[in-house]
C-alpha cells in the first residue's frame, strides 16, 4: 500500500448539506424551543424592523435561496478534536463547489483535504498513488446536482428558527459588518412534532437525524444577520455524545463564484482505479 501524504479523502457528507427554504407560516402553533439570549450585544438602539423576527427570517430565507454563490467557512469543535471546512459554491451555469478542508485530532497531526463538486461527481485530490501518474478520482455523487439547493447550513437553521421561539439578541459586528443576532434553544423532542410550513419534513427530519447522530437533546441556535437580510454567520453549540460540540459557518462572497474548474479526465482516477493503485502500492 503507497505512504499517506498530505490529502486525505474527505467526509463530505457534513459540507455538502441539502438546504431548503423555509416558506412561511403562522405564530400560533408550539414552536420547537424558547429563546435564551446569551453572549456579549452591542448597546446600539434597535431598530422596529430588526425587531420583528419572523419578517427578518424570512427575508434573509428568501435572500439565502435566491444566491447565485456565496464562500461558507465552517468550524466544527468538540473533544474528537476541531475541522475547518472552506467551500465555495456558484448555482450557474451549473452547481459547482470547492471543498478544502484540515482536521486536527488529539495525538494526530492536521491532515487536508480538496475536493471538487460538479456534474454528478466528486473529484477528489490525493498524492497516495504517484506511480498512475494522476492526482485525482472522482466519485458519482446526488450531492451539488440541484441547482434548487443552496450549499451551506444557513437554508436549515433558518428554517429551524422559524420554527422556534426565537429572540433577537442585539447587534453585533461579523467581518466588520453590522449584523442582528437571532438566538433559539430548540429541543428535538418539540421539533419533531413541529409540523408547519415553517420547516419542511425533509428538512426537519434531517436535522433530527444529525442531533441523534450526534447524541444532541437540545441546542443553542443563533443567526447573524445583516441589514441586508444576507445571513452572515450561524452558530449551534450543544452537548452529545462527542462532549460541548459549537459547529459555526461564516458566510461571505454573496454572488462571487469560485475560479476553480473540475480537473481534466486525463488526471483523474475512477474509485476502482484508485482503490486498485493503493492495493498494488
Amino acid at each position: 500500500m503507497g505512504n499517506a501524504g498530505k490529502y486525505a479523502v474527505p467526509v463530505l457528507g457534513a459540507v455538502l448539506v441539502l438546504s431548503l427554504t423555509a416558506c412561511g407560516g403562522g405564530d400560533d402553533k408550539k414552536s420547537a424551543g424558547s429563546a435564551k439570549p446569551s453572549g456579549s450585544a452591542s448597546a446600539a438602539a434597535k431598530s422596529a424592523d430588526r425587531l420583528d423576527v419572523r419578517a427578518v427570517l424570512k427575508s434573509a430565507s428568501k435572500k439565502t435561496s435566491e444566491a447565485t454563490a456565496l464562500k461558507i467557512v465552517q468550524t466544527t469543535k468538540n473533544n474528537e478534536g476541531d475541522k475547518r471546512v472552506e467551500e465555495s459554491w456558484r448555482r450557474k451555469p451549473a452547481p459547482f463547489t470547492t471543498v478544502k478542508s484540515i482536521s486536527n485530532a488529539p495525538g494526530k497531526p492536521g491532515k487536508e483535504s480538496y475536493s471538487i463538486v460538479t456534474g454528478g461527481f466528486v473529484y477528489t485530490k490525493t498524492d497516495q498513488v504517484p506511480a498512475s501518474g494522476k492526482s485525482w478520482f472522482k466519485i458519482e455523487t446526488k450531492a451539488g446536482t440541484d441547482p434548487q439547493r443552496t450549499e451551506g447550513l444557513a437554508s436549515d437553521r433558518l428554517a429551524v428558527l422559524l420554527a422556534s421561539a426565537t429572540g433577537r439578541v442585539g447587534e453585533e459586528t461579523v467581518n466588520g459588518r453590522l449584523a442582528d443576532r437571532y438566538q433559539a434553544t430548540v429541543t428535538m423532542a418539540d421539533l419533531a412534532h413541529y409540523d408547519r410550513p415553517d420547516l419542511s419534513k425533509e428538512v426537519r427530519d434531517g436535522y433530527l437525524a444529525d442531533a441523534k447522530e450526534a447524541g444532541q437533546a437540545s441546542v443553542v441556535l443563533d443567526m447573524w444577520i445583516g441589514k441586508d437580510d444576507l445571513p452572515l454567520k450561524s452558530q449551534q453549540r450543544g452537548k452529545g455524545k462527542h462532549g460541548d460540540e459549537d459547529v459555526t459557518e461564516v458566510y461571505s462572497d454573496y454572488g462571487v463564484a469560485p475560479k476553480e474548474q473540475a480537473p481534466p479526465a486525463s488526471d483523474v482516477l475512477t474509485w476502482d482505479e484508485y482503490m486498485d493503485a493503493l492495493m498494488k502500492g
